[in-house]
């Protein structure tokens, strides 16, 4: 077959199999993660993410900081990692939660959105929370094919949002308004090139809406109702 000349067996299988949601890669940054964790600065900020965090410069959110982004991380990875942050989210300033794309090939909104919940019920209580939108995608350039489009982002972070004004300490934030082109698409001149990773551009405009959220969390610390 032509596809298999192209690919060679290994590379038909890995194409013809579906996606592992805990990858080699989740494995060896974890490992990495809980040799950071005992050494974190006290007050830092903790961010937990997916391959957007990952590769988001977090200092240029909040100083000092920690980021615990693992690419093609899911709600379920999250789940699986948060013990091995006891000492830094134990001691943190706030914490910033932007997970759930990924789960799209996995599982439905509903189930994301329950264990969305799951993670904010074993943050540690007190600690402010920033929970950002799934961030849109550009469905021009995006993989075809994949249970993943801005309608059903959109459907979900009405869930997210919802999930996150149950818990006072947490500040939900969403950067679409100002990643979107006028069909509601992520802005060919702020995505990497694959339609749903941020360029350097898209993440200075999420790093201040982050930033926004951190601001608000504090307040509402300080100032509870």
């Amino acid at each position: 077959m032509v596809l298999e000349a192209a690919l060679g067996a290994d590379q038909l299988r890995a194409a013809q199999s579906p996606p592992k949601e805990i990858t080699e890669h989740y494995t060896r940054m974890l490992s990495y993660h809980r040799r950071m964790d005992g050494h974190v600065p006290d007050h830092s900020v903790v961010f937990l993410g997916d391959s957007l965090t990952q590769g988001l410069c977090t200092d240029a959110v909040a100083h000092p900081s920690v980021n615990y982004g693992i690419g093609s991380d899911t709600t379920v990875g999250i789940l699986g990692r948060l013990p091995a942050y006891s000492h830094s989210l134990g001691r943190a300033s706030a914490v910033v939660l932007a997970i759930g794309v990924n789960d799209l090939l996995f599982r439905d909104n509903q189930e994301i959105a329950e264990n969305y919940r799951r993670i904010l019920d074993r943050l540690p209580p007190g600690t402010p929370v920033v929970c950002s939108a799934l961030l849109p995608i550009n469905e021009r350039t995006y993989v075809q094919g994949t249970p993943v489009s801005n309608a059903r982002i959109a459907e979900l972070n009405t869930l997210l949002r919802d999930q996150c004004a149950a818990f006072a300490r947490c500040v939900f934030v969403d950067a679409k308004p100002r990643l979107v082109d006028s069909d509601g698409n992520l802005q060919a001149t702020l995505e990497d090139g694959d339609g749903i990773h941020l360029n350097a551009a898209g993440n200075r405009i999420w790093s201040e809406v982050l930033r926004d959220g951190l601001l608000q969390a504090r307040r509402n610390k300080a100032d509870p109702p």
